[in-house]
């Protein structure tokens, strides 16, 4: 059986796309209809849950570093929009190094329209690779 974290990884092709001179990346998922993340969320109308989402953000950094990283605390975070099965996901984000700590803004899109923005404050990487 896979961890969730898993699941969610095999839903990318990996392809991190660096914009603004390094300072902004961006990463497509795609969820299918049997995402484990579905599940239950809710019956007859399944939707992406908010936590998925907020770990879909450390997955895609953990993809870019090569690293894994330890989520500290969630700094803000809203949820616009509902995200379904076969919609693209595409997450952006902004690295911001803080001493021994990393902050992320992330930015998931949904089918192209702006589903959910939130900060996660990460603490130094941990050994191991995405």
């Amino acid at each position: 059986m896979r961890t969730l974290r898993e699941e969610i990884l095999a839903c990318t092709d990996r392809q991190v796309r660096t914009l603004d001179g390094g300072r902004s990346h961006e990463l497509v998922f795609h969820f299918d209809k049997n995402f484990t993340g579905f599940q239950g969320h809710f019956p007859g109308h399944p939707v992406l849950p908010a936590f998925v989402q907020l770990l879909t953000g450390q997955c895609a950094l953990c993809v870019r570093s090569g690293s894994n990283w330890r989520l500290r605390r969630v700094e803000r975070s809203k949820f616009l929009r509902t995200i379904l099965p076969d919609q693209p996901v595409t997450v952006c984000w902004q690295e911001e190094p803080r001493n021994d700590r990393l902050r992320c803004s992330f930015t998931l899109l949904a089918g192209g329209e702006k589903a959910a923005v939130f900060t996660l404050e990460f603490d130094v990487e941990e050994g191991g690779h995405a």
